[in-house]
């Protein structure tokens, strides 16, 4: 962000990782089809016909952009250090907690 205007151009960090996430996405496209193209058709009949996988998919992809954008801006208000310890103690935290939820030994 040091260069010239890249700031006012880019905006606020959400922009900025909303940008990083269009590309992303028009980037791995061509490896997608390379990989899995050939099961495309079926994967777009499956969407259309079966209610859960459509639900369940963008109910996974609006709570990944959402947590990985809050990521973002929680990683430019704090510095790497603070963020990393945060998500570590969040990780043990869901650990534990699903650990007691279902009743296992840790």
């Amino acid at each position: 962000m040091e260069t010239e205007g890249l700031k006012d151009r880019l905006g606020s960090v959400g922009n900025q990782f909303c940008i990083t996430s269009i590309l992303g996405f028009l980037m791995s496209i061509p490896f997608m089809l390379l990989r899995e193209g050939n099961k495309f058709g079926e994967f777009v009949t499956a969407f259309k016909t079966v209610p859960a996988l459509r639900s369940n998919m963008i109910a996974s992809a609006l709570w990944f952009y959402g947590y990985n954008e809050l990521s973002t801006m929680t990683l430019k208000k704090t510095n790497a250090v603070t963020a990393s310890v945060a998500n570590t103690a969040k990780r043990v935290i869901v650990i534990v907690g699903v650990a007691l939820v279902l009743g296992e030994s840790l």
